[in-house]
């Protein structure tokens, strides 16, 4: 039983992954922009409800992947589309300083 709760709730992650890569934002980004971004960024304000960690540090989420790909701040992409990225390249997400599994994200 506890086996095919486990499978199930794989495939379920799986099948979300994949919505949410056909659904996804279009901005294209790769770990290593976000990583070299990450090394300049200064934050001073208060985090906002999405944040990723970089090598320890914390950052909010939309801020840092929109430096990554080099567009405006006024770019329509969300803070969801932000850390469904950031999650799709391996980071840590977290919402309000709890970490969010990436089966977990909203679509």
């Amino acid at each position: 039983m506890a086996e095919e709760n486990r499978t199930a709730d794989r495939r379920r992650a799986e099948r979300r992954r994949a919505e949410r890569r056909v659904a996804g934002p279009k901005i294209k980004v790769t770990k290593q922009d976000i990583m070299n971004v990450a090394k300049d960024i200064q934050w001073n304000g208060q985090l906002p409800n999405w944040t990723t960690v970089v090598e320890g540090r914390e950052f909010p989420a939309r801020p840092l992947v929109l430096q990554a790909a080099k567009v405006s701040d006024t770019n329509p992409t969300t803070a969801h589309e932000a850390v469904m990225i950031l999650s799709d390249l391996g980071f840590e997400v977290r919402y309000k300083g709890t970490i969010i599994p990436p089966e977990d994200l909203p679509n």
